[in-house]
C-alpha cells in the first residue's frame, strides 16, 4: 500500500451543494477501489493561476489516502470522465510526507474530541463619547531683547 495526495479543482459553475456531492463522490471513488482516505481538505473557490477549459476560478479539494498502487490508475480514468473536474493530479507521497500526515491527522482528532469551551456570553455595555479636540497651540511670549553688557 502506497500513500497519495490527490487535488482536484472543480468548475466555479457549481453550487455549494453541488461541489460537495462532487467531493463525496470522489471519497465513493477512493472508497470503492479499497483506499483509506485520511484526510481532506476542503480549500474553497480560488483563482487559478491560468485559464483552464475557460475558467479562472476554481473549487480545490485535496485528499490524502492510502492505496494499492494498481489500483490508482483506475480512479484517474473514472476522474477524467467527469465533466465538471476541471484537473486533478495524483502524487506519491514521500516518508517524510507520510509523517506530517499522520500528526496533522492525529491533531485534527484530537481537536473533534476535545470538548470546545462555550463562548462567552456577550455583554453589552455603554460607551462613553468623547470629543477629541485639536489641542491649542498658545503663542510663546517673547521675551526683550537685553542689551549686552560693556566691561
Amino acid at each position: 500500500m502506497s500513500y497519495y495526495e490527490l487535488l482536484v479543482i472543480f468548475s466555479p459553475a457549481l453550487s455549494d451543494e453541488e461541489e460537495k456531492s462532487q467531493a463525496s463522490h470522489v471519497e465513493e471513488l477512493i472508497n470503492h477501489e479499497k483506499g483509506t482516505i485520511h484526510l481532506t481538505d476542503h480549500w474553497g473557490k480560488r483563482k487559478l493561476a491560468y485559464t483552464i477549459k475557460k475558467q479562472r476560478q476554481g473549487y480545490y479539494e485535496w485528499y490524502y489516502f492510502e492505496l494499492s498502487p494498481n489500483r490508482i490508475s483506475e480512479i484517474e480514468r473514472k476522474l477524467k470522465m467527469s465533466e465538471t473536474i476541471l484537473r486533478f493530479l495524483t502524487f506519491r507521497m514521500e516518508k517524510i510526507q507520510i509523517q506530517n500526515l499522520q500528526r496533522e491527522a492525529a491533531r485534527r482528532n484530537e481537536l473533534l474530541q476535545t470538548p470546545q469551551p462555550e463562548a462567552a456570553p456577550v455583554v453589552e455595555t455603554a460607551v462613553e463619547e468623547t470629543t477629541i479636540t485639536e489641542p491649542v497651540e498658545t503663542p510663546v511670549e517673547e521675551q526683550p531683547e537685553q542689551p549686552a553688557q560693556e566691561s
